[in-house]
């Protein structure tokens, strides 16, 4: 993907093998290069990076059951695989961490934005005003870039 910086996984004790749920740390430079990849449907330079299809099963919130669409999921987003669906006409999705960091990608529009963050409570923990102030901000991004909102 073109990464500037080394990454960083948390890894098992026991055998090395990568953590499966989070623990990726990666500069922030990185994190908007990572967003372009997933927004060019995981291909850089003409040649594919992540499977294009495996992408939209994690991220299309049609090729998802049901239960995991947005506004059913929870009240607002839907979840992919390790993907969080936002539900506008074309297809956007965020990547979170749990202290507050996300990567928004809408592809269409191929706007990403990173946000960098530590709250002190893990998600669902605390205040939840940041994330509604997140949230404003991404749609105002999305707005004055000529992204799709509704």
């Amino acid at each position: 993907m073109g990464a500037q910086d080394p990454a960083y996984w948390l890894v098992s004790s026991t055998d090395g093998a990568e953590a499966v749920a989070g623990g990726f740390n990666a500069s922030l430079r990185d994190y908007g290069r990572f967003g372009m990849l997933l927004a060019n449907d995981g291909v850089r330079d003409g040649q594919a990076i992540i499977p294009r299809e495996f992408l939209l099963d994690a991220t299309d919130p049609q090729r998802q059951p049901p239960a995991f669409r947005p506004r059913v999921a929870t009240p607002f987003m839907g979840y992919g695989y390790q993907t969080w669906l936002l539900p506008y006409a074309t297809r956007t999705f965020a990547l979170q961490g749990i202290h507050g960091q996300t990567v928004y990608v809408q592809p269409a529009s191929q706007i990403v934005m990173v946000q960098t963050a530590v709250h002190t409570a893990p998600s669902g923990r605390h205040d939840l005003r940041p994330y509604h102030y997140r949230q404003a901000l991404w749609e105002g991004v999305l707005r004055s870039l000529g992204g799709r909102i509704d």
